[in-house]
Parts: structure tokens; sequence; C-alpha cells
């Protein structure tokens, strides 16, 4: 069940400190007697002396004790500090939540979690909030809520605010989204990923939906429920295939959080990394079929 590291890309994975490979295997130091995650920021040993085990247990019971620096058997502190900021913004969605408040809820410097939040989660604390805010206005007003109802159940100071912050994340009008896209054109496309199926819809204006789940044609009815009174075509997107080959790469610790605060994770980077795109003859480079 142990052996030692000849395997060339288990040992590279050590020399690289690559988190993506945390959860995976675990080294110990025989000259020290300590098992590691192979993200551990502590020096490397050589590979002469460094064991691979598969499980905490294994290293425990051949008489390896954990890192004090990477915390091989539970949360590190950079992770528990972004999960308590993970859990802080899905609590208090409908605040303007600052990073200073973030980092007091964290225990990191704002400048630290800054830095570890988007190295882990892909994406800045700021960044997530804006898409978590933009999940809940439409939930509003898909509830039958007004906008200016909606507006400040999500958080925001005014209708204004919708207007000059969130339209281009939107990819649709408030009012038009309100109105189920009444006399507008949707396009969509539907592309395989590690995260699941995912379906992506775009009107003129940029992206409107991203929608993941098992199965295509429940997130086609999905996306005909958000804008019953549009007009749908389907077709391929390059770009928006890119983005979701790039966005499925999570780090290991965001492949542990719960299925649902991961997937809106998820959904937050493709719209983020879409944001502002405009879907229209000017990008037809872009898009294949159009």
């Amino acid at each position: 069940m142990t052996r030692f590291a000849t395997d060339l890309a288990v040992w590279k994975a050590v020399i690289r400190r690559d988190r993506r490979y945390d959860g995976r295997f675990l080294y110990a130091a025989t000259t020290t007697g300590i098992y590691c995650r192979p993200s551990c920021p502590a020096r490397n040993p050589d590979r002469r002396n460094t064991v691979i085990c598969w499980t905490a247990e294994e290293a425990e019971r051949r008489g390896y004790v954990a890192c004090l620096r990477c915390y091989p058997k539970t949360l590190a502190p950079a992770e528990r500090a972004v999960r308590n900021a993970l859990d802080h913004i899905e609590a208090h969605f409908e605040q303007a939540l600052s990073l200073e408040t973030l980092s007091r809820v964290s225990g990191l410097s704002p400048h630290h979690l800054q830095e570890t939040f988007k190295r882990i989660v892909g994406m800045s604390p700021k960044a997530l909030c804006d898409a978590e805010r933009i999940f809940r206005f439409k939930e509003s007003l898909r509830a039958g809520h007004s906008i200016s109802e909606a507006c400040y159940e999500a958080g925001y100071g005014s209708s204004r605010a919708i207007y000059e912050k969130v339209r281009e994340r939107l990819g649709i009008t408030p009012g038009a989204y309100r109105s189920g896209a009444k006399g507008m054109r949707i396009r969509y496309a539907i592309i395989g990923s590690k995260c699941g199926t995912v379906l992506i819809a775009g009107t003129d204006k940029g992206t409107c939906a991203v929608l993941v789940g098992d199965d295509r044609n429940v997130l086609i009815r999905m996306l005909h429920g958000e804008f019953p009174n549009a007009a749908f075509c389907e077709q391929s997107s390059r770009l928006w295939t890119h983005t979701v080959l790039r966005c499925q790469c999570s780090d290991p610790f965001v492949s542990n959080l719960p299925v649902t605060m991961r997937t809106r994770i998820f959904q937050a980077k493709v719209m983020d990394q879409l944001r502002g795109r405009k879907l229209g003859r000017d990008q037809n480079e872009s898009l294949l079929g159009s």
C-alpha cells in the first residue's frame, strides 16, 4: 500500500506543491516522520527519503504524524478561512458585504483573504457576492415581485443600481426578464463538463442563463420556464465551450464542498467570465453555425 516516490508524475506534484492532487495521496518524509499533503508549503524532502501513502490512516499506521503546516487530516487554516467567508456570503447575500467584513469573519487580513480566496475558489469574494446577488434578484422576479421589491430583497440600494451595475450580468433588462423575455430571441448551447451538463443561453445583450444538471431535456425545460415568452435557437459556441472548460477545473477544496455551493460557484465563475460578452453578428467568430 505504500511505496517510495518513484512515480514521476506523483513526485512532480509534490515538487510543484500541486493542490490538484490534495486528497489523492499523501507523502511522508522518513527523515522527519511527518506526512503532508502534496501542496504542503514546507521544504520538500529528498526523493529517496519520501514515501507515498494513500490515506492518513495508512500513514499513521506506519508511524508518521500529521504536518502542522498543511493539516493533511482536516481543513488547512487558509481553507477554513475561505469556508468561513463562503458560509457568511451565503447567509448574508442581501447585505453589501465588504472585504473588511469577510476579513473579520475569516480571520485573515483583507489582502491575504483576497489572494487566498481567488487562488482557491477561482474568483474574488466581490465577484462571487455580485453573482449571488444576481441569482437572488432573478429568483425574486420569477416569484412575481416588482423590480423595486426584488432590488431591495437582493441587497441593492436602489432600482437605479440594477440598471447601472447589473445589466451586463443579466444579459437582458430587468423589465424584459420579468416579462419572460417577451418577443426576444435567446440562443443556447448544451455543453458537457466535469461539473455536469451545462446549458448556457444568451441574447444580443449578453449571457442570460447558466444552468447545470444531469439531463439536457430538463435543462431545456428550465430555460423555457425562466423565459416563457422568448423564441429559442440551439447552436454551438466556441466561446461558451472554452469558458466552461476553463471554469470546470476546481481546487480540491471546492470539489469537496456541498454540491449546491459547488454548483453555484461554478455558475458564478462562468457568468463572471462571460460578463459583457455580447452575442450577435459582430461575434460570429465565436459562434458555430450562426
